[in-house]
């Protein structure tokens, strides 16, 4: 009888453990403002220009870091895309290579777009 009551008290106390370790609600990146920019930028095209875009992604970036939160992959090519785009090719590399250092995994995708960026120039 006593197994059973040491059991269940056991059992309860690592269902609350469990549970309370599955309430945390901290992020793994810091998105910001990401995902609205991409849903504006296909869904109604020239609603955030490229200036626009810089200054809000630049803006997430300080915010995540004074957060101590990593920024959300793809942020630092995106806005490389955006400084391209606005003709900064030294910031655009720049940030592609921020990129592919916090993220490896991207180097083929980054490496193709530095190379687009070499050809252009």
């Amino acid at each position: 009888m006593q197994l059973k009551k040491e059991f269940k008290a056991t059992l309860i106390i690592l269902s609350i453990l469990v549970l309370g370790g599955c309430a945390s609600k901290q992020n793994t990146f810091y998105w910001g403002e990401y995902e609205n920019l991409i849903y504006d930028m296909y869904i109604e095209p020239g609603s955030a220009d490229s200036t626009t875009q810089i200054s809000v992604l630049l803006a997430d970036i300080q915010k995540a870091e004074a957060k101590n939160i990593p920024i959300a992959p793809g942020i630092h090519a995106h806005l490389g895309y955006m400084y391209a785009l606005e003709g900064d090719i030294d910031q655009s590399i720049t940030e592609f290579n921020t990129e592919k250092s916090l993220y490896p995994e991207s180097a083929t995708l980054i490496d193709g777009m530095l190379k687009r960026l070499e050809g252009a120039n």
